[in-house]
């Protein structure tokens, strides 16, 4: 039996935009039984995610836990290299992400307002 399983569905409908997108039952396994989890508050300063302590970097799930009904409170998410700050991953208020990380250094800043990001690191 895999280690992972997961399934991702995307339905879209614009106008006379119609595309379906299943990618159903996918597995991998995994060589390290672990979980990294941080709940971060971020403000417009680009905030390190420490990922110290984990052994392996591989799939992430991401979640902008705003309730922010405007839609102002985003948070980006990406790498970062000594002070520059690279972001990959956007994300509106309740906005989710499943991606598998690169090794490397993370961080996650606030666009506006001070949105709280759940990142949550299986190791790979």
């Amino acid at each position: 039996m895999s280690d992972l399983t997961y399934t991702i569905n995307a339905n879209v409908n614009k106008g006379v935009f119609n595309q379906s997108y299943i990618a159903a039952g996918k597995t991998t396994e995994m060589a390290t039984t672990g979980v990294l989890a941080v709940t971060l508050r971020c403000g417009t300063a680009t905030q390190a995610i420490s990922t110290a302590s984990a052994s392996s970097l591989g799939y992430c799930f991401a979640r902008n836990l705003a309730d922010d009904t405007s839609g102002t409170a985003v948070v980006t998410f990406g790498r970062i290299s000594g002070t520059n700050y690279f972001d990959a991953v956007r994300l509106k208020p309740g906005d989710a992400a499943f991606l598998r990380l690169a090794p490397g250094n993370y961080a996650a800043k606030g666009v506006a307002g001070s949105p709280t990001l759940l990142v949550e690191i299986l190791e790979d």
